[in-house]
């Protein structure tokens, strides 16, 4: 009998130890460049306010809060603006996450390609149907073609996902010529100082790799119940994440809390200053952790 009763806990313990995921349970595992993904969820091809850079092709799939991080910003810049061309999407992660041809991230289901919303040379929305290179002045040339960088939108794109809660932005990456000329524009027309301190640390040119002059590249962090199923969170720590057991990291908190840098961006008398919001000098304690990506 006391034979029968073990052997039936052994076997108890390692059924709870086995049990299968929830049916539809999405799980980002490790890291953005070294991990996979279980049971992703994928974008669709189209959908309110966005259309895929690719149609049918399989690098569509991501966590739960990266798809839908996605679906709310480009519904929310499309209300705002209607009538515009819709938010481009290119690369999120293959179907079960790890490498990627195209990338050294994008591979636990964290990471996306949104292109940049553009004008034509009259001011109207124009189609960006693949990786306009715009330079410091916002200009990119294509096929003969001036188009101009269109900063209401990609403003109204930044301080949205930046301002998501459920979206856990860890970084957008961009150029530091883009980052300033969002920056510059915000100073004039953001209501919000909250939306204008998380925007100056979270965009943010990669240390290595590409410029980012093309694309955004977002990158969303792990929720309380993610890290419990395997999602490794990376630095930085933002402290307006609702995480208590994140609000450590002393460079962040600096950063969210430099009256410094608010004043500066907000001053009347600096919004027409063309200088690089980027390259300004706030001390290394307010610096944020480095990240490349591709």
């Amino acid at each position: 009998m006391v034979r029968f009763f073990t052997a039936f806990v052994i076997f108890a313990i390692c059924s709870c130890a086995t049990e299968p995921l929830p049916p539809g349970q999405t799980i980002s595992v490790g890291t953005s460049n070294r991990g996979y993904l279980r049971e992703a969820m994928a974008l669709a091809d189209r959908g309110d306010g966005y259309r895929r850079l690719r149609p049918g092709e399989g690098t569509r799939y991501g966590s739960s809060t990266l798809v839908a991080a996605i679906e709310r910003a480009a519904r929310e810049v499309a209300a705002a603006f209607p009538g515009g061309y819709p938010l481009r999407v290119g690369d999120l992660s293959g179907p079960h996450g790890g490498t990627h041809p195209r990338h050294r991230s994008h591979r636990s289901g964290r990471d996306a390609d949104l292109l940049f919303f553009a004008r034509d040379a009259g001011g109207l929305s124009a189609p960006n149907e693949g990786w306009m290179r715009f330079d410091r002045f916002g200009l990119s040339a294509l096929r003969g073609q001036v188009y101009v960088f269109d900063e209401a939108r990609n403003w109204h794109l930044v301080r949205t996902l930046v301002m998501d809660e459920g979206a856990r932005v860890k970084w957008l990456f961009c150029s530091n010529e883009l980052k300033a000329r969002l920056l510059r524009y915000a100073a004039r027309h953001e209501r919000s100082s909250q939306a204008v301190v998380r925007a100056t640390w979270i965009l943010h040119q990669p240390s290595h790799g590409d410029a980012h002059d093309d694309h955004f590249h977002l990158r969303v962090g792990c929720s309380r119940e993610e890290q419990s199923l395997g999602c490794k969170e990376q630095a930085p720590h933002w402290p307006w994440l609702n995480d208590t057991a994140r609000k450590e990291d002393t460079a962040a908190r600096v950063a969210a809390n430099d009256s410094r840098l608010v004043r500066w961006l907000l001053a009347e008398e600096h919004v027409d200053q063309r200088r690089d919001v980027a390259g300004r000098g706030f001390g290394p304690a307010t610096q944020p952790t480095l990240a490349a990506a591709r």
